[in-house]
């Protein structure tokens, strides 16, 4: 797992939002080759995606049954190598994060379980 990877992830305002968004922020930091990247700042421009995608594979990580993140990417025509349905994978773990603001337990561990699920899947990439 040597390529950059851009984890960009949803941003909304649900407690899942909130994991999503603490999952990808702390793989970034501890992976050299994983950026976290936001999709309201990709929403926002006319016609064109940030350079942080550049020369990156870029995975989604839903929030959500919307899945924003991926409708967003694709109206931009970027390519979407991975999708990690974020609600699935807390959901198999019994788990419901009840707050929006700050994690809960349930959030650290829903963290935590996202965390080794992505990685999982980036790592056949």
């Amino acid at each position: 797992m040597d390529d950059k990877i851009a984890l960009v992830s949803c941003s909304g305002l649900s407690p899942l939002g909130l994991v999503v968004r603490a999952a990808t922020v702390e793989l970034a930091l501890d992976n050299d080759n994983i950026v976290a990247a936001c999709i309201t700042e990709y929403s926002a421009q006319p016609n064109n995606c940030s350079p942080i995608l550049e020369d990156a594979k870029i995975v989604s990580i839903t929030g959500c049954s919307d899945d924003c993140v991926s409708t967003i990417l694709n109206e931009k025509g970027v390519e979407v190598i991975k999708n990690v349905d974020a609600e699935s994978v807390v959901k198999a773990f019994d788990l419901n994060p009840n707050d929006s603001i700050r994690l809960d337990d349930d959030g650290e561990k829903a963290v935590k379980i996202l965390k080794k699920f992505i990685l999982s899947e980036i790592a056949s990439i």
